[in-house]
């Protein structure tokens, strides 16, 4: 048996839970290692974990057909996953620590999924048959083996097919710069009237312990907020001078965007979602975009796990993220008046509105059909004898 990352001497475990690390370039520069939920810390990774979080686990499952159908899984999914999680909280937790560590579970038990975090699951292979195994260890501390028929394993981005990598790990970078650019902006605010300057000693030679002792007084006394405007107090050995403060840099730390344009670029999100102005890009093209391409690939993962160890064919409906749910079409029928390009047919709408079907009614709302009359198709109406409402005609 062979476990995994036993090259690297570490299991999924040390990547979901660590701190950050500061890792030593061969140029001798220093990069932070932003992994699993301490990376929440940084706004626009945060944003981004909500963002695909939120719209898959808003996003409500249904079966593809009717054949080898089960409502009692499919509840687990919609309706009641365990005792203490609802299903959005359920999948929201999935999805967000299958990002941050690329990795996810959740343990399938008779009628309940328990969701497990990757700090408590160890993942083996069987170096014969290339089966999975997994060894969870609960909140109590003791451990046992699961099955991989007995184990939701969720990995979105995979280079063999049976661990996966999380999008920080193409983040590190972009992650530091940022990291180190608000740290730039604290320090400045934090140290108020002095943004950096030389205090000139006259008189006396000292050692490096007793001038960084004076320093540290000097600030002290001198620096922070509550310090700003007030006056500085020297004697006849001191002289100190300010470095002039280049507000370019400050302006170009604050007005950086480059960071949150990788970070969106590495999950696939638009930008519109981050609050960005696109230009000569419309939100509809780039929502339609993120929902074919991110989202898509994201349930087809989701999906296909569930149909190997649930033995159900479900897919996510992201109609509402689309605009094609009932609602959002109802909306765009009344409020365009002419059924939206044929977004709604005369009885879609008596259904909605808990009304029976109509004779004739199989056709698209338009102002005319709804004053009564129905659409025979041809641009022409006829009388139905019925509006949409149910009234009768005058």
């Amino acid at each position: 048996m062979g476990l995994f990352f036993k090259t690297e001497k570490r299991s999924l475990s040390s990547r979901s839970e660590s701190m950050l690390d500061f890792i030593t370039n061969a140029d001798g520069s220093v990069t932070i290692n932003f992994d699993g939920e301490t990376a929440l810390e940084q706004s626009d990774v945060f944003t981004a974990i909500k963002i695909l979080s939120g719209d898959i686990a808003a996003s409500k499952f249904k079966f593809v057909d009717e054949k080898n159908t089960n409502p009692q899984k499919l509840d687990l999914l919609n309706a009641k996953p365990n005792s203490s999680m609802t299903p959005y909280s359920f999948m929201f937790a999935t999805i967000a620590q299958m990002l941050l560590s690329g990795n996810s579970f959740a343990i399938i038990r008779d009628n309940w999924l328990e969701f497990a975090k990757p700090s408590q699951i160890v993942v083996y292979e069987d170096l014969e048959t290339g089966l999975l195994r997994y060894e969870y260890t609960n909140k109590a501390g003791t451990s046992y083996k699961v099955d991989s028929s007995e184990m939701l394993h969720f990995k979105y981005v995979t280079v063999n097919g049976k661990t996966g990598i999380s999008p920080l790990d193409a983040l590190k970078t972009e992650l530091s710069m940022l990291d180190n650019g608000n740290k730039m902006l604290s320090s400045f605010f934090k140290k108020g009237i002095q943004a950096g300057g030389v205090l000139k000693l006259n008189k006396g030679t000292l050692n490096n312990s007793s001038k960084k002792q004076i320093k540290q007084d000097f600030e002290e006394v001198n620096s922070g907020a509550s310090n700003a405007n007030s006056v500085i107090v020297l004697d006849d050995t001191q002289e100190f001078k300010q470095f002039e403060i280049n507000t370019d840099i400050l302006k170009m730390i604050q007005n950086n965007v480059y960071s949150t344009k990788q970070i969106a670029k590495a999950f696939g999100i638009p930008l519109s979602r981050f609050g960005m102005e696109l230009v000569n890009t419309k939100d509809d093209a780039a929502n339609d975009v993120y929902v074919s391409s991110t989202l898509r690939a994201l349930a087809r993962m989701i999906t296909d796990e569930l149909f190997i160890k649930l033995g159900i064919n479900v897919e996510l409906d992201f109609s509402t993220l689309t605009g094609q749910d009932m609602a959002s079409r109802m909306n765009k029928a009344m409020d365009g008046g002419n059924g939206g390009d044929g977004y709604l047919l005369v009885n879609e709408i008596r259904n909605y509105y808990g009304l029976a079907d109509i004779p004739g009614g199989n056709v698209i709302y338009t102002k005319t059909t709804a004053r009564g009359g129905v659409n025979n198709g041809n641009g022409n109406s006829e009388p139905s004898g019925s509006s949409i409402r149910g009234e009768p005609d005058d």
